[in-house]
């Protein structure tokens, strides 16, 4: 589960320093980022800030560098956030978005969905069966091959970024029951774990510019999609995902 230590430690090695040239890009000495690293030492937020700058943190990664600095929230139990959202303006606004042929789906932070449209559903095929979680579907360990993997069509690059979208919701809910069973869940796929320890990626959420290439699970045609992810004004803890359909703009089909 990330905390702050680990995470800097693996930001360090990943920028191939050693304590002592991380000393001198940050200003702080290697004495002070050891105890970060092992003794779970919270720096002031002067410190944590130079460590930021030194390591050329992106917005996204400072973020989850602060967070991870404050004291872990606790989410909220899925059924609490499922009757939340479903209000009849936003079960409402579900059915519109069907009509006009837009997926729509809210979640938790940690991707457990909590109410979808039927475009939605329809776009990832046997979700139920993992839990209707979607980093659970995309990755499906303990399964031969995972279901994404027959509707995505750059199923490497669209692992990395729910890879990242996950880290980010397990470091603010790091305490929580549901993040360590998430965690656990999918330390169980390698590919999961490839990229969990491969890299820093982090992001709370998706540019519109940012298509997602897709192929129609029933009539196999390929397709686009425009992706917004945000979180509700009134709530830190469900979030909402817009998928609007565009004609195939992806990479040569084979």
């Amino acid at each position: 589960m990330p905390n702050l230590g680990d995470w800097l430690r693996r930001v360090r090695e990943h920028r191939k320093h050693t304590r002592r040239s991380a000393e001198t890009r940050t200003g702080i000495s290697d004495s002070y980022i050891k105890q970060i690293e092992n003794e779970g030492l919270i720096p002031l937020r002067g410190v944590l800030d130079q460590l930021i700058v030194g390591y050329r943190l992106d917005e996204m990664q400072a973020r989850f560098t602060r967070e991870l600095a404050e004291p872990p929230i606790e989410l909220a139990p899925i059924e609490e956030l499922r009757e939340r959202v479903s209000t009849p303006d936003r079960l409402a606004a579900l059915k519109f978005f069907d009509q006009v042929g837009i997926i729509c789906v809210f979640t938790d932070p940690l991707w457990n969905v909590l109410v979808g449209n039927e475009s939605f559903y329809r776009a990832e095929p046997d979700i139920v069966a993992a839990g209707h979680n979607v980093a659970l579907w995309h990755f499906r360990p303990g399964v031969a091959r995972s279901p994404a993997k027959d509707v995505s069509l750059q199923w490497d690059y669209e692992a990395t970024g729910l890879m990242a979208l996950v880290r980010a919701g397990l470091g603010r809910y790091r305490d929580s029951p549901q993040s360590i069973d998430l965690l656990e869940r999918l330390r169980a796929s390698n590919e999961f774990n490839d990229r969990w320890q491969g890299g820093i990626q982090v992001a709370y959420g998706r540019e519109p510019d940012d298509l997602c290439h897709m192929v129609d699970p029933v009539t196999r045609e390929p397709f686009s999609v425009s992706i917004q992810v945000g979180e509700l004004p009134d709530t830190r803890d469900i979030r909402f995902q817009q998928a609007i359909r565009r004609p195939y703009a992806g990479p040569p089909l084979s």
